[in-house]
């Protein structure tokens, strides 16, 4: 531990990387499975952008 600490302060950039689901610990629910965005509301267009602009 007390080497990730040096490293981290040493460093001129930290990046932290995450794995999926690290908020529904916090209560913020995932995209997919049980409870999740995407199985309440259904997937998202996949159109992405054109749709969005379209229906901000």
């Amino acid at each position: 531990m007390e080497a990730a600490v040096e490293a981290i302060l040493r460093a001129k950039y930290v990046v932290p990387l995450t794995g999926a689901g690290v908020s529904v610990e916090s209560g913020i629910p995932p995209f997919r499975g049980p409870g999740g965005l995407w199985t309440r509301f259904g997937e998202p267009d996949m159109r992405g952008f054109e749709r969005f602009k379209a229906d901000p």
